[in-house]
């Protein structure tokens, strides 16, 4: 799980019966709606919550079971009580097409879940991925290859919505078939003859899937700033905290700034301890390498810095944004349960170091 600057979630009462979920959506092709068996799968709804164990999830968690899964719905069955935003028992999240392996299975009440390896999201805890459980019926077993032969690129926007048709874009969202992808979210795109506001991408079962051009970019291949970096991180600014988070919809502290150097071509660990730990060469496999920082006065913006108990204990990070007119050292970060992204004083927290990735 994530580490933060706030205590472990607890479950709250009694909530902690398996909810049954509904069925999935029809699909054109039904073979491509769940994993089935498969080792390597891919994300088949917007943003896959991966939870700590099926028999943690609690009926209020229901939205975030479905295929298509329903994440404002969720957030909006919890808005009403900060335990149970704060008691979500999620580890991560993964986003669209994003590929998992498949370690184990499991069946609860009936339905099938998958222990997954998250790709893409570095961490010690297993040089494979980022564990955690999902139900079966949100992957898929099939991914069409590219048929553009185009460069993939990525949402930029914090989300944006994917239309099944030029005139369904155009008429507005959300619409019927419509669905909204977070940030980040991978795409081959190509133009749209006689309509240059538009691409068309596709989606796992290869249909066509319509988005205003203006929403995607190509990831960097080099020449990424500090500067960049906390463009990046001011988009989602007023984004409402979600623990396990890694999506426009809302981000814990380590799920924001992992997210906005994965879309800057960079892929940092998942969690906070590590993010500090790959500056002093404990990089997790796949991770990038970093830099020790260890005095605000050598910090430059875009650097994470970290805070806790001690390089032992990082309990949070944010990102580095530079001095305000007072001098103060500034960062952009999510910061706890019930608060939104923000620019705050890192003399807020008690500070332990920080890393650097460029």
């Amino acid at each position: 799980m994530p580490l933060s600057d706030i205590a472990l979630p607890v479950a709250v009462g009694a909530v902690l019966s398996l909810v049954p979920l509904a069925g999935p959506a029809p699909a054109a092709d039904a073979s491509t709606a769940a994993c089935k068996g498969a080792r390597t799968c891919y994300v088949d709804v917007s943003v896959a919550q991966i939870w700590e164990s099926p028999d943690k999830v609690r009926p209020v968690d229901a939205k975030a079971l479905t295929n298509p899964v329903d994440i404002r719905g969720w957030f909006a069955a919890m808005a009403h009580d900060l335990d149970l935003r704060r008691g979500v028992p999620g580890e991560t999240q993964a986003l669209y097409g994003g590929r998992v392996t498949v370690v184990e299975t499991t069946t609860r009440n009936g339905v099938l879940w998958d222990k997954v390896l998250v790709h893409g999201q570095p961490t010690p805890r297993d040089a494979g991925g980022y564990p955690g459980w999902v139900p079966d019926r949100l992957l898929t077993k099939h991914r069409k290859k590219d048929p553009y032969g185009t460069t993939p690129e990525r949402i930029t926007s914090a989300t944006a919505w994917g239309h099944p048709t030029p005139e369904s874009l155009a008429a507005g969202a959300p619409a019927e078939g419509a669905t909204e992808y977070s940030y980040n979210t991978e795409f081959a795109v190509k133009p749209v003859p006689g309509e240059p506001s538009l691409v068309e991408a596709r989606a796992n079962d290869g249909s066509p899937i319509y988005f205003e051009r203006d929403d995607f970019e190509e990831v960097p291949s080099s020449g990424v700033t500090g500067a960049d970096v906390v463009a990046e991180a001011r988009k989602f600014t007023g984004l409402d905290y979600l623990w396990s988070g890694t999506a426009g919809f809302g981000y814990d502290c380590s799920g924001l700034t992992s997210q906005v150097y994965s879309a800057l071509g960079i892929t940092i660990p998942r969690d906070s301890q590590p993010q500090y730990d790959a500056g002093g060469g404990r990089a997790p496999a796949g991770s990038a390498e970093g830099e020790r920082i260890t005095s605000t006065a050598d910090l430059r913006p875009g650097d994470i810095v970290a805070f806790g108990a001690g390089t032992s204990n990082v309990t949070h990070v944010g990102i580095y944004v530079g001095r305000n007119a007072q001098g103060e050292p500034m960062m952009i970060n999510s910061p706890r349960t019930g608060e939104k992204v923000r620019e705050e004083p890192l003399s807020n927290r008690p500070f332990v170091g920080a890393t650097r990735f460029l």
